[in-house]
C-alpha cells in the first residue's frame, strides 16, 4: 500500500465537483501557477443560518476542507485520507470534528453527454507494465468518518456522539455511541442507540429511549422521527415529531402513553393511538385513540381512531379520585364539645 505522511497543520480541500488532482498535496506534477488556480475555493454561498446541516449540498461546488494538528495521511490503495489529532473536516458552514477522521474518496464520475478525461500517462516503465487502471486525476470525496468526541456544527445547530459516518450521496449522517445529541436554538433530540439527520428531508431520526424537547414539553419513544423547518425567525425548528412504540408525553400538567403519537410541535396538538392513557394528578382516562391539545389542557379521548369498527369490548374508562379533605384542627377538646 502506498501512502504519503505530510508535516502537521496541513490542510488539503477536496471540491465535491472534481478535485483530488487539483489539491495542491496531490498534483505535484503540475506547475505551481497552475496549481494554484485549479485549488482556489469557489466563491462561498451566501451564510443561511437557518438551513440545518447542509455539508453534502453538491450543488455549491464549494471544496471540503481538512485539517489536524497532527497531519494527514493518504492511502492511495484504500483511497482514503486520514486526518488525526484535533481534526476537521468543512464544508459550507458546516463543520464535522472528531479525534480522527476518515474521508473516502473515489474517481470522478463523468459529466453526462461529455466525454471522460483521458488517463494520466505513466512516466514508469515498471508502472506502465501494471495492469492496474492508470488514474484519470479527477476524484470526489463520497463519505467522510469521524471517531471520538464527534461534533457536527454549524452556527445555530449541533449533533454530538462518539463516530460519525456521513454518507454524502445520500446526504444522510449516522451518529452512534454515547450522549447522542441534537440541538437546535429551540429543541433538543437524544437517543441512546443511534442518531440520524437526512439533509434533503430535514429530517431526524433517533432509536432507542428517544427524546424530545421543547421547553416544557417532552416526548419519549423508542423511535422518534423529527421532522425540521425553518421558523418566523429564520431558525431551524422542530416542525413535528412522529413517535413509535412505548410513547411517553409529558408536560407540567400531564402525561401522555399511547403506542404511537403524531406531535403538530407548533400547534401542540398531539395524535395518540393504541393503549391510550391520559392522567392528570390522580385523575386517569384510559381510551384507544385520543386528540390532546397540549397549549390548553383540553383532551378528546375515543374507544377507537376514526373510520375503525367498534366492538363490545371497546369503550372509554376514566377514573377520578377525590381530593382528600384537610382533618380538623386539633383543639385538646373532646368531640363535639364547644
Amino acid at each position: 500500500m502506498r501512502r504519503g505522511y505530510f508535516p502537521v497543520l496541513l490542510a488539503v480541500s477536496f471540491c465535491l465537483s472534481g478535485v483530488l488532482a487539483a489539491s495542491p498535496l496531490l498534483a505535484k506534477d503540475k506547475p505551481a501557477t497552475a496549481t494554484a488556480k485549479a485549488a482556489a475555493p469557489a466563491p462561498a454561498p451566501a451564510a443561511n443560518d437557518g438551513g440545518g446541516f447542509d455539508f453534502a449540498d453538491q450543488k455549491s461546488g464549494t471544496p471540503l476542507e481538512i485539517y489536524a494538528d497532527q497531519g494527514l495521511e493518504l492511502a492511495q490503495d484504500s483511497k482514503t485520507v486520514i486526518a488525526r489529532v484535533n481534526a476537521k473536516a468543512i464544508r459550507n458552514r458546516v463543520t464535522v470534528n472528531g479525534d480522527v477522521l476518515t474521508a473516502h474518496y473515489r474517481p470522478k464520475a463523468p459529466v453526462p453527454g461529455q466525454p471522460p478525461p483521458p488517463p494520466k500517462v505513466a512516466k514508469d516503465d515498471k508502472k506502465a507494465a501494471n495492469d492496474k487502471p492508470a488514474d484519470s486525476g479527477s476524484s470526489e470525496v463520497w463519505r467522510v468518518e469521524a471517531d471520538g468526541h464527534v461534533s457536527i456544527e454549524t452556527t445555530t445547530q449541533s449533533a454530538y456522539g462518539d463516530h460519525a459516518d456521513y454518507n454524502i450521496d445520500d446526504a444522510v449522517v449516522v451518529l452512534t455511541g454515547g450522549d447522542l445529541k441534537l440541538l437546535t436554538p429551540s429543541d433538543i433530540v437524544t437517543a441512546k442507540d443511534s442518531l440520524e439527520y437526512w439533509e434533503h428531508r430535514q429530517q431526524a431520526v433517533a432509536r432507542g429511549s428517544a427524546v424530545a424537547v421543547r421547553a416544557e414539553k417532552r416526548i419519549q419513544a423508542d423511535v422518534l422521527v423529527a421532522d425540521f423547518a425553518q421558523n418566523a425567525e429564520k431558525k431551524m425548528a422542530m416542525q413535528r415529531a412522529h413517535g413509535y412504540d412505548h410513547v411517553i408525553i409529558t408536560t407540567p400538567r400531564e402525561v401522555v402513553t399511547g403506542d404511537r403519537a403524531d406531535y403538530n410541535v407548533e400547534t401542540g396538538i398531539v395524535t395518540v393511538t393504541g393503549s391510550v392513557k391520559i392522567t392528570r394528578e390522580e385523575n386517569q382516562v384510559n381510551g384507544g385513540y385520543a386528540v390532546v391539545n397540549l397549549n390548553t389542557g383540553i383532551s378528546r379521548v375515543f374507544p377507537v381512531p376514526p373510520g375503525a369498527a367498534e366492538g363490545a369490548d371497546k369503550r372509554v374508562k376514566a377514573l377520578f379520585v377525590p381530593q382528600k379533605k384537610p382533618a380538623a384542627a386539633d383543639t385538646g377538646k373532646p368531640s363535639g364539645t364547644p
